[in-house]
């Protein structure tokens, strides 16, 4: 609905912020969603050429995640119509997670770009549902605090991440990675769920 343009702007720091469990359980799962895509995109060019496929084939799989992705954005709305925001979530996350459970399994060019495109499907409307969210959950007038403290917390995440799973992979292999992340994309879906306390 139109705003009346006469906000009250609302004091608090980042503690006040996350009192609110709307903004908390949206950081979560942004950062969980924000994690799964980095790592995927680091360890799939990892793992294809581990398995031997040509730069060219790598780049066919690797590109069928942002094809999937364009594709998903173009229907993003009416899926939202239809299933709602935490549910649309929750069902994209469990579709990551899955794509990623049977990554370790294939190691054929064909079969690994298939997984790309459905993990592209399922993790394409992650960021813009996860964007939506944080901003209608923010408390009236601080939707670009709100907003900054996620990219705050993907930052982190960033910088995190590649850490923690490159010792993962060092002492265990990649396929442990791709279990592990698909684990943290289920645990989002999970806590995508309106009636989950965070």
């Amino acid at each position: 609905p139109r705003g009346s343009g006469n906000v009250t702007r609302k004091s608090g720091g980042v503690r006040g912020m996350l009192s609110d469990r709307g903004v908390r359980r949206t950081l979560v799962t942004g950062s969980l969603q924000n994690t799964g895509d980095s790592l995927y995109q680091f360890y799939m060019p990892v793992y294809t050429h581990a398995m031997g496929l040509t730069a060219s084939a790598i780049g066919i799989v690797l590109a069928m995640y942002p094809a999937a992705a364009f594709a998903m954005r173009l229907v993003l709305s009416r899926l939202i119509v239809r299933f709602k925001e935490e549910r649309l979530l929750a069902y994209a996350f469990y579709i990551g997670a899955a794509s990623l459970t049977v990554v370790p399994f294939f190691r054929s060019a064909t079969m690994l770009a298939s997984i790309s495109f459905v993990f592209g499907l399922g993790m394409g409307c992650c960021g813009p549902i996860v964007t939506m969210l944080m901003f209608g959950n923010a408390p009236e007038g601080r939707s670009g605090e709100a907003l900054g403290l996620k990219m705050t917390v993907n930052s982190l995440t960033k910088v995190v991440s590649p850490i923690v799973f490159g010792s993962v992979a060092s002492a265990f292999g990649l396929s442990p990675v791709f279990w592990i992340n698909a684990l943290m994309l289920g645990t989002g879906g999970f806590l995508s769920h309106p009636k989950t306390k965070i």
